[in-house]
């Protein structure tokens, strides 16, 4: 049957207060990530609640309704998931077309210690952003997707196909356990959306992640210091001597590397980033002391195809190539966690129909052709494609400042996202007479 994209396009405008209030609405209610805990319950249940008024078959189930999950290859151990439910939502089709999930997570990073100059969980609407705490990772997402299902359904829609709706818990911190179980509970789908911030271009791909913990330990003395040389094994001295050959460790991760395609534009293909570094206290309170301890938190990403066993081999040999570089400063060789997965890089074809029917639904959405590219950041896309063998793709609104303080979803993106993504929906399940 014909789609009237005009009056899917004229209700998307007609809701836009809609968009606004819920993307608020889910700002405002806290889920934050807590490892190993978490409190998305009321988020999800907001969700829920929506979801049933639209007449969807909804389930609120918590991760140990799925046996199987430990025995997943994927499953990371140690999360406490009480009073964390994941979300399933199915609108049920008349037959005869292709299903589709729509995924998400509800979860989102802890508000830490960056500044906001607005309330992190106030919603403030202003000059077109809405602000706020996951506002476009991902709450404003999640909420385009209800509404994308209320644009489809006030334009007299009926499906052919199903559309199923996830939110997940705990993909922050790559958890992703939350989205392994959503599909071992949820029906196998013929494709997957994920709506991650990408501008409303499309990424058939994404970069994986490693995080190290590493731990310095020297002498503490600050009266002893000239008196002999105790302190060139101080565990600063030791921290500087390894942010000073970091840049080795970066050239290392891009010789020989295979570059795929979609990454191919990337001026920094496999970047090696410092995000912690801490070395004693600070402030009147803390006395003045040569800190017997330092540690750094070292991120650095992996492309699609990348064998994550030998890419921990080079950042070991690097770093044992560091004490041996300086034996006096080591005492004892650096101490290393990995207190989180690692991630795999994934892709998948980039001219496969998800990807090519979806390009087509946002330029006729939106009037420009979107790029198709791999994703700058890692997320649970590997899980989709790899574990349960989904063609999937990351789309989203554009935004800012994830992960940190001011984060907003820009509300003209995320209106063009519910333009393109209801269009996408009614040509890929397919529209009943």
């Amino acid at each position: 049957m014909p789609i009237d994209e005009a009056r899917l396009h004229a209700t998307v405008d007609a809701l836009r207060n809609e968009l606004i209030a819920a993307i608020q609405d889910l700002v405002r209610i806290p889920t934050e990530n807590l490892p190993p805990g978490g409190n998305e319950r009321a988020g999800q249940e907001y969700l829920a609640r929506h979801l049933r008024e639209l007449g969807l078959e909804v389930d609120l189930y918590t991760l140990d309704r799925i046996p199987d999950l430990p025995a997943q290859a994927s499953y990371w151990p140690g999360r406490d998931y009480r009073e964390r439910p994941n979300l399933t939502a199915i609108w049920r089709g008349q037959g005869g077309g292709r299903s589709l999930l729509l995924t998400g997570h509800m979860d989102t990073v802890p508000q830490g210690g960056a500044p906001w100059t607005v309330d992190p969980f106030g919603g403030l609407f202003q000059d077109g952003r809405i602000y706020g705490l996951g506002a476009i990772d991902m709450k404003g997402p999640l909420a385009a997707y209800l509404l994308a299902i209320r644009v489809l359904q006030r334009s007299g829609v009926r499906l052919r196909g199903d559309l199923v709706f996830e939110s997940v818990v705990d993909e922050e911190f790559g958890g992703v356990n939350g989205t392994i179980a959503g599909r071992l509970h949820g029906p196998r789908v013929d494709g997957a959306i994920l709506a991650e911030n990408t501008g409303l271009d499309i990424y058939p791909a994404a970069r994986g992640f490693c995080i190290a913990h590493i731990f310095f330990k020297g002498p503490s003395s600050l009266l002893a210091i000239g008196k002999g040389d105790s302190e060139s094994g101080a565990a600063t001295e030791q921290l500087l001597h390894f942010l000073t050959h970091l840049k080795a460790f970066h050239h290392r991760r891009r010789q020989g590397l295979v570059v795929p395609p979609l990454y191919q534009g990337f001026a920094d293909p496999v970047p090696v980033l410092l995000a912690k570094a801490v070395t004693g206290g600070w402030g009147e309170r803390e006395p003045l002391s040569v800190p017997a301890d330092s540690k750094v938190e070292l991120y650095w990403q992996l492309m699609p195809g990348e064998d994550r066993a030998l890419v921990l081999q080079q950042f070991y040999d690097w770093l044992a190539e560091l004490v041996v570089d300086a034996p006096q400063l080591y005492a004892e060789p650096p101490r290393v966690e990995f207190n989180y997965r690692i991630m795999p890089g994934t892709q998948m074809d980039p001219g496969a129909p998800l990807v090519t029917e979806l390009a087509e639904c946002v330029h006729a959405a939106i009037g420009r052709a979107p790029a198709i590219t791999g994703a700058p950041y890692p997320c649970d896309l590997f899980a989709i494609q790899q574990d349960f063998d989904t063609p999937a793709v990351v789309f989203g609104p554009a935004g800012g400042n994830a992960h940190t303080g001011d984060e907003y979803i820009d509300v003209a993106s995320a209106l063009s996202f519910v333009r393109s993504l209801a269009l996408f929906i009614a040509r890929w399940c397919g529209v009943a007479d």
